[in-house]
């Protein structure tokens, strides 16, 4: 076995602070991505200009005071002066809490307003399709497939997903959102499907990678288009949508 002396030691150690000092720098260009769903709130930024480093993210379990820490964890993972730096924004826009989801597009909309930037937009059950698509395929040669969540007394929130492309470049599993996710009639026949579930861990990434493909096919998304997704209305929820209207 290998012997760590306290001068290797050191060294690593000095590796490590060095880098996470320097991560952030004066001609860097940033990917901003975030990302809530219930109880957490992720947050990952890409520097762009430094491709050697890795996307530096993490998901804090703030609960439901959203509202009160949104700054304060962005802030964690990319303090204010480098703000006008973001290159692009990428945002996760529902279905999820209505509150959280409302709160979160519009910080995105106006700071991309003030910057000037891309916003870059996915569903969240967009957002799953590659991750559940892996265990999907293990047991399904179908190509498209639905991603699903029973809301309770509501009814269920479903969405229709194809794979269209892998992209080995930017790592970003390209997938078609063939219906966007609605309420639906769960008497519907929705098969095959597959449960929805939030891992924001991976999805956080899979954001930064969406706005990599973006970038290099040189899209610009403009911030007015992007719209959140309530499949609910808060003040009529009782008629659901047929899922192919």
């Amino acid at each position: 076995m290998e012997q760590v002396t306290p001068r290797r030691r050191n060294s690593k150690l000095t590796i490590i602070i060095n880098t996470l000092q320097h991560f952030h720098t004066s001609k860097s260009k940033y990917f901003l991505a975030l990302h809530s769903c219930p109880e957490s709130f992720g947050v990952a930024i890409k520097d762009i200009e430094n491709p050697e480093i890795k996307i530096k993210s993490q998901v804090f379990a703030i609960g439901r005071s959203l509202s009160n820490k949104l700054f304060t964890c962005i802030e964690t993972i990319l303090p204010r002066e480098y703000w006008k730096q973001i290159s692009r924004i990428s945002v996760a826009k529902g279905p999820g809490s209505f509150t959280s989801t409302r709160l979160l597009l519009s910080m995105a909309r106006t700071l991309c307003q003030q910057i000037d930037c891309s916003l870059d937009s996915l569903s969240t059950f967009h957002l799953m399709a590659p991750r559940l698509y892996k265990d999907f395929k293990k047991s399904n040669a179908d190509n498209h497939f639905w991603i699903k969540d029973l809301l309770p007394r509501r009814g269920i929130v479903a969405g229709k997903y194809e794979l269209i492309e892998i992209h080995s470049k930017s790592n970003f599993h390209e997938f078609r959102e063939l219906i966007y996710p609605k309420l639906i009639d769960n008497k519907k026949d929705i098969n095959p499907s597959i449960n929805a579930s939030h891992n924001l861990k991976k999805d956080i990434i899979s954001l930064i990678e969406f706005s990599q493909f973006c970038h290099n096919l040189e899209i610009k998304n403009n911030w007015n288009k992007t719209l959140p997704i309530y499949p609910t209305s808060p003040i009529d929820n009782k008629k659901p949508i047929h899922p192919n209207s």
